[in-house]
């Protein structure tokens, strides 16, 4: 007999993951709403995974989502009650999420507020003298620059602040963008939600894949804030193109736009740097002298490119710049050192995310294909493994010099297409370019021979390129079809979704990307490549695997 029992659209466990059917009849209905309070952690088939976290909930608070309408919405389209331990795990989010606030007392000015009697002393051990109750509860007079670290010591004890303090006001900016640009409907989206709810508009982090046009996002929250704006990057290939794209793309003209960086410190309405410059450490006096920057001018706006590496040593100045308005870009929100909650406390929270296989199945971005080229150990190679501490075990195994006759044969095979060549060993990739003659580019090239190769790539006058970690974060080179991986980071999924985005911005025609990636087989390379690769495995792709003898 045959079974006609409906499934529901999801699934929720004791842990408070929630399995989601993406293509259930009520998946449109739903998912809208579900990534409202949950977070996507996995996409790897028609079952999509998401998880409840205490952030993702109160971010749903944030927008005016209540407690019961979530609860409701889970038991409707499970079919079953909640699990008790996430029923009471959603009340207790809910409950702390209301105790405190930070306000303008007409009085005597910034306070934290906290509706419970006593918790202000118990989280944050204040003199009992500064704490002043009344019938609503009780006030801490604060000065704003405690502000971020109060919020932040509060979120790690499971309490989040509604800060309704407000923004600076910053220099007024006169700019729009030019009439050739369109943001994408995603693009939109994601500018909206940086400005909404009004009343806590002006801080967050947007989640979108390389290759989709994060900048151009940036560039829109610019147009709408219209303000002097601060613009963070990861290193001076990224302030190069930044300033490329803000002139070309906006009204804004090359005396409106600063570069600061050690080369020309030149600050502007809308000033570039790098996360590098400002962490620089004076050796003498051991301070931070490029701190100064954020002094100025009167910021209205500061833009964190690749937020998920901001550095321990700038945690410090945005726990002090929570009256700018400020807005993280990313790809990718892992960090490898699990600190992701501390840039959540800082920056604010996720205001908007779109995963790489909805942009693909759109046409936005392109399509990869991944390979895995296994390469055997010569048996001579294998003594000397054995004899090597697991990190030199790693390093010998990415080195194995078999990869090189494959890179042979994947670059005749690939002649005529662009291809980027990326590692980790600078040894292997300086022999490397030296037995193929191949333009390298690492972190000791110059910025002006680094630019000259990136724009010869781009016109097409060089087809490949040998890239080492520089080609991990902000390398804007759209027109590469095939990346070859020799070696990379200790197990580093980061990494791995970086890398494959140097390829993903759409091609003509939609040509699909190769992405092959050469690991030693039965090594500890091989090992941890599962864990590289796992990033990109949760968002829907896959790894074919190929074994390679001479």
């Amino acid at each position: 007999m045959m079974n006609t029992q409906r499934q529901n659209v999801l699934i929720i466990q004791d842990d408070g993951q929630i399995f989601f059917r993406s293509h259930h009849p009520e998946a449109k209905i739903v998912q809208p709403f579900l990534s409202q309070f949950a977070q996507l952690i996995k996409s790897p088939s028609d079952i999509h995974m998401y998880h409840l976290s205490p952030f993702s909930v109160w971010y749903a608070f944030s927008l005016g989502v209540k407690v019961n309408e979530i609860k409701s919405f889970l038991e409707n389209f499970s079919g079953a009650p909640l699990p008790d331990v996430v029923e009471k795990k959603l009340e207790t989010w809910a409950r702390n999420s209301e105790v405190f606030k930070m306000v303008n007392d007409s009085e005597v000015g910034p306070c934290l507020f906290s509706k419970e009697k006593g918790l202000i002393y118990e989280l944050l051990e204040v003199d009992l003298e500064n704490i002043r109750q009344d019938r609503s509860g009780e006030y801490l007079v604060i000065s704003m620059k405690e502000r971020g670290a109060l919020k932040q010591q509060l979120m790690q004890k499971g309490y989040p602040v509604t800060d309704l303090l407000g923004y600076d006001e910053g220099n007024r900016l006169s700019m729009s963008l030019t009439d050739s640009v369109s943001l994408r409907p995603y693009q939109k989206e994601a500018v909206a939600s940086f400005l909404e709810p009004k009343s806590d508009a002006g801080n967050g982090f947007i989640i979108l894949p390389c290759g989709s046009g994060k900048t151009i996002v940036g560039l829109g929250i610019m147009n709408e804030i219209k303000e002097d704006t601060l613009v963070i990057v990861p290193n001076d290939t990224a302030v190069q193109q930044w300033y490329r794209e803000i002139v070309e793309k906006t009204s804004l003209t090359k005396n409106e736009v600063g570069i600061y960086t050690s080369e020309a410190k030149i600050v502007k309405p809308v000033t570039i740097t790098t996360y590098q410059m400002l962490t620089y450490r004076h050796p003498d006096k051991n301070y931070f002298p490029h701190f100064r920057l954020f002094d100025e001018r009167s910021w209205g706006l500061v833009i964190y490119d690749e937020v998920h590496l901001l550095p321990a040593p700038l945690f410090r100045i945005t726990s002090n710049l929570q009256g700018k308005r400020r807005v993280g870009l990313t790809a990718t929100f892992v960090r490898e050192d699990g600190k992701e909650g501390d840039i959540y406390s800082l920056i604010g929270p996720k205001r908007y995310e779109v995963g790489m296989k909805v942009l693909e199945n759109n046409g936005w971005i392109s399509q990869p294909k991944c390979i895995e080229i296994k390469v055997p150990l010569r048996e001579k190679q294998w003594e000397k493994y054995l004899h090597l501490s697991k990190r030199e075990q790693f390093r010998f195994a990415s080195e194995n010099k078999e990869k090189i006759l494959i890179l042979d044969e994947l670059l005749k095979k690939h002649q005529g297409q662009k291809i980027l060549v990326i590692g980790q060993y600078l040894t292997q990739l300086k022999q490397i370019a030296s037995i193929f003659h191949l333009p390298l580019i690492t972190g000791e090239t110059s910025k002006s021979e680094r630019q000259e190769l990136y724009d010869s790539f781009r016109k097409g006058e060089i087809e490949t390129i040998v890239l080492s970690r520089v080609a991990n974060m902000a390398v804007d080179l759209p027109d590469a079809q095939v990346a070859i991986q020799v070696s990379g980071t200790f197990g580093s999924r980061q990494e791995e979704a970086q890398r494959i985005g140097r390829l993903l911005r759409l091609k003509e025609g939609n040509q699909g990307v190769l992405f092959y990636t050469l690991v030693t087989s039965m090594t500890r390379e091989e090992e941890l490549s599962s864990h590289r690769q796992l990033f990109m495995q949760e968002q829907g792709y896959s790894y074919e695997w190929e074994e390679w003898s001479s």
